[in-house]
């Protein structure tokens, strides 16, 4: 592997540790509401096995696959440099995300809401 493979994954790996932790911010704060631990923790487990694959994905089209333990590094810097410097901006960004998703989403969860009713009120007649 020549040295503009090695910029070329160790800024690829940076910048998939900020992704990575972006998405997972997002999906936290969407389901922060779902006490269920099983529900969330196969969110979690699809969403890591979903980044992996794409992780390796890259790897493989700069690199042929080959896979170097500073690579894993430079994934903790770029959650670190997330967690520190762009969290907090990050979050105006999710909340207005979450807020585009409630907005758009909310005639179906009206829908939803109805038939809901309409169920329990048949139950109660019968």
């Amino acid at each position: 592997m020549n040295l503009v493979e090695q910029i070329q994954v160790i800024g690829y790996s940076l910048v998939f540790g900020f992704v990575f932790t972006f998405v997972y911010s997002l999906i936290n704060r969407m389901f922060y509401k779902y006490h269920q631990r099983l529900i969330r923790i196969v969110i979690q487990i699809i969403i890591g096995i979903l980044f992996g694959y794409i992780y390796y994905l890259g790897l493989f089209k700069i690199n042929n696959g080959v896979i170097r333990m500073y690579f894993f590094v430079c994934i903790l810097i770029g959650y670190i440099l997330y967690l520190n410097y762009y969290s907090y901006y990050m979050f105006f960004v999710i909340e207005a995300i979450v807020k585009m998703l409630k907005y758009i989403l909310s005639p179906i969860i009206f829908i939803f809401r109805k038939i809901n009713g309409i169920i329990r009120r048949m139950k109660k007649v019968i």
